[in-house]
């Protein structure tokens, strides 16, 4: 029998969204900052090992979490450590691994529609009430991400790209950390993870799908999945639990 799916994931090159009926998670840890908003009402986050009830909130990049959202719809957002939305929104954290932040109901409304557009829209009339512009990044560290964005090499060379840009390896690994709160591994991690999800279909292996992205082997692709999200994207796609909307950079106009 055919179920209808709980929500709907969006994808872009720098986050992803997705929007629908989640299940409780155990601790995990995302390279990406999470946006986490409860639709419906609160919802149990758990940071540090500490719950704490809320109904909107913000966890940094690489810290430790789990979720219980009940019964609300939950409207998630992972964006990456070099995207223009957390950079627009990281201020508001300042040294903590997260916070709570007053979503008002306005910048709800158009989520709903299921189009890639209005998603965006959402996300980006939110971050704008809540933060302003994006905050400069590093040109080193921006042309690092972009290098490895296009090339997504198996491993991350230091040496290499520290030349690059004109650094020392440590005063490169120092600064991107600064920068993106992550480190050059695991950004690259991330990086190799979005690459599964975006060519994610049915009827593809996932042996085939680890390979294409770069990990060493299905095993250490089931590791990674496993501690960042708690689950198999599997569980998401190829079960039809959700339906995916793959946006392009059309449908994502300039923050700024």
């Amino acid at each position: 029998m055919q179920h209808s799916p709980r929500g709907t994931l969006f994808l872009w090159p720098d986050h992803w969204q997705v929007i629908g009926h989640l299940v409780p998670n155990r601790p995990h840890r995302h390279i990406s900052a999470s946006w986490l908003v409860g639709l419906d009402g609160p919802f149990r986050l758990q940071v540090g090992g500490h719950w704490r009830m809320t109904s909107a909130a913000l966890v940094a990049p690489d810290v430790e979490q789990s979720l219980d959202p009940g019964d609300t719809r939950m409207w998630c957002a992972q964006l990456d450590p070099d995207s223009d939305f957390w950079r627009a929104l990281q201020h508001r954290l300042g040294d903590q691994p997260s916070v709570d932040i007053p979503v008002t109901q306005a910048s709800l409304h158009s989520e709903s529609s299921g189009d890639c557009q209005a998603v965006w829209q959402a996300l980006s009339s939110a971050v704008k009430q809540l933060g302003g512009s994006p905050e400069p990044m590093d040109r080193r560290v921006r042309k690092i991400c972009d290098e490895l964005r296009s090339q997504l090499p198996d491993k991350v060379d230091v040496a290499r790209l520290a030349q690059a840009v004109g650094l020392s390896s440590s005063r490169l690994s120092h600064l991107f950390r600064q920068q993106t709160g992550v480190t050059l591994r695991r950004f690259l991690l991330h990086l190799k993870m979005n690459q599964v999800l975006a060519q994610w279909e049915r009827g593809k292996s996932m042996s085939q799908l680890a390979m294409d992205a770069g990990f060493y082997d299905q095993p250490h692709f089931v590791r990674t999945a496993r501690g960042m999200f708690d689950a198999m994207p599997s569980e998401y796609v190829t079960t039809g639990a959700f339906s995916v909307c793959r946006c392009g950079p059309s449908s994502s106009p300039s923050l700024s």
